[in-house]
């Protein structure tokens, strides 16, 4: 059987609607070259899929900016800042938020941005990521001080940001189930979720979350059946989340 069957009724509804799906894809915690980056960049260009990739400040290297200076399907943009989780002992991991007062994280958050703009120039994207796709509310209220265009996390909810949101809703690894591949059929399970709920929104383009430097072979293969399927089989658009935001096509809420 089709593992896409099950979106039949879904999109159909898309369609009695008027509207039609648009889908973007991020892929996080970049920091230098290596053959997953090169699996990564091959996939983006034979699927013609633009990719937001979120880097990681201080272990950035010269030798990533270089590797990405000809790969226009991928576009660099900052991830916090050194990926350090500063919350109490217990608590969900946390890098812009925890014990450290705003101003510190806001100070770190713009000296990750300045050493991004040295590495990548204009190719940078303007859109902050944040480790573990959280951030606390006073950190959130103020990052439109820093020159960021947008914020990208995770699901539906707003962070608290004046800045529009891009976020992500699909996720092609099991970090529960000991960060493992998802297979395809849960995978198309929980987009027909999530597609029902994009459209409930006025047609809300949902983002694929890929984390290149920890894929096993399952996730690799779920991800190009999945976009193969989206894109090349039945000609949804994959859009970059920098058109996104400058178009007004961030959802908020």
């Amino acid at each position: 059987m089709n593992a896409f069957a099950v979106l039949q009724d879904e999109l159909a509804l898309w369609d009695a609607a008027g509207l039609t799906p648009r889908f973007w894809l991020r892929d996080d915690d970049a920091v230098a070259p290596t053959p997953a980056l090169e699996r990564l960049i091959a996939f983006a260009r034979g699927h013609e899929v633009p990719v937001l990739l979120a880097v990681v400040p201080v272990g950035a290297t010269t030798a990533l900016a270089a590797r990405l200076a000809d790969e226009p399907l991928i576009t660099p943009c900052q991830h916090g800042f050194a990926h350090r989780n500063n919350a109490a002992k217990g608590a969900p991991s946390l890098e812009l938020g925890g014990a450290r007062p705003t101003d510190d994280i806001l100070a770190d958050l713009a000296a990750g941005r300045a050493r991004l703009l040295e590495f990548f120039g204009e190719r940078l994207s303007g859109i902050l990521v944040p480790p573990w796709n959280r951030m606390a509310p006073d950190v959130a209220a103020r990052l439109h001080e820093l020159g960021f265009t947008g914020l990208s996390t995770w699901s539906w909810q707003r962070k608290g940001t004046r800045l529009p949101e891009i976020n992500t809703q699909v996720d092609v690894m099991d970090w529960a189930g000991g960060h493992r591949g998802r297979d395809l059929a849960w995978t198309v399970g929980e987009l027909l979720r999530r597609l029902v709920q994009a459209r409930e929104r006025g047609g809300a383009p949902l983002g694929i979350l890929t984390h290149h430097l920890v894929h096993d072979d399952r996730a690799w293969a779920t991800l190009v059946d999945l976009v193969a399927w989206l894109k090349d089989e039945r000609g949804f658009a994959f859009e970059s989340a920098d058109a996104l935001i400058a178009a007004g096509a961030a959802m908020q809420g």
